[in-house]
């Protein structure tokens, strides 16, 4: 049995692995832009004009994830792990643009990422001989799901807030995160809260709205999540 991995230590993946990695998420992202630019996702009461963002912003995006993702995990459980966040990678990009776009986060994107992302960790497993790391995984993921749904039901009383869909994204940052170790998931959730803090902040000051405007959290969730999985956390157990 392959011994369980050690994050803060774990090896760079080569230099060619990683660049071929982030032109493939260049290539990747060039797809899913032509399918978000043109608004598709959008239901029948949700117009408005399109963001105000270039779409070009989508693969170069999943370009720097996928190169980032790759040197920080590359060659960590016989390079099984990888795949689990390449592909986690490609859901939150289009998650990312939709939530920002219509303050909205599909089922039909976050619920099929859980059993794909789950799959892709217990190979990750089986190749190291892990296990703890995806019963913590699940663990941290159940937990963030409950933390996100209380504070979605505080919302609902109060009028405005978090939804139903930050909920479901909760549950998949706490086993992407939580597969890494639990400082990972809660430097994810610390980051979340102050970036978007951090944003609303500046759009006061730039005068760009008020205190009563609604901000997609999905986003910086997501953003989050990048910064706790690129950033080597020492683990706290």
């Amino acid at each position: 049995m392959i011994p369980p991995m050690t994050w803060v230590q774990a090896p760079g993946a080569p230099w060619w692995f990683v660049v071929l990695l982030a032109l493939a998420g260049g290539a990747v992202g060039e797809v899913l832009r032509r399918r978000l630019a043109g608004g598709g996702y959008r239901l029948d009461d949700e117009g408005g004009p399109l963001p105000r963002v270039s779409s070009f912003v989508v693969p170069l995006s999943l370009a720097l994830l996928w190169g980032l993702l790759a040197w920080r995990f590359g060659p960590l459980s016989g390079w099984a792990l990888t795949p689990a966040y390449l592909g986690f990678a490609f859901v939150a990009v289009a998650l990312a643009w939709i939530d920002a776009d219509v303050h909205r986060l599909p089922r039909g994107l976050t619920r099929p990422a859980y059993p794909l992302l789950v799959g892709q960790l217990a190979i990750a497993s089986l190749a190291s001989g892990d296990w703890d790391a995806l019963r913590r995984a699940a663990v941290a993921g159940a937990v963030l799901w409950v933390i996100y749904f209380v504070l979605a039901l505080l919302a609902a009383l109060l009028g405005s807030g978090f939804g139903y869909g930050d909920v479901t994204l909760a549950g998949l940052v706490g086993l992407a995160t939580g597969y890494v170790s639990v400082a990972t998931t809660l430097v994810a959730s610390y980051a979340a809260f102050v970036l978007a803090g951090v944003y609303g902040i500046a759009r006061l000051v730039l005068r760009r709205g008020t205190r009563k405007d609604d901000i997609a959290f999905g986003p910086w969730m997501l953003l989050g999540l990048l910064v706790s999985l690129v950033v080597q956390v020492r683990p706290l157990f």
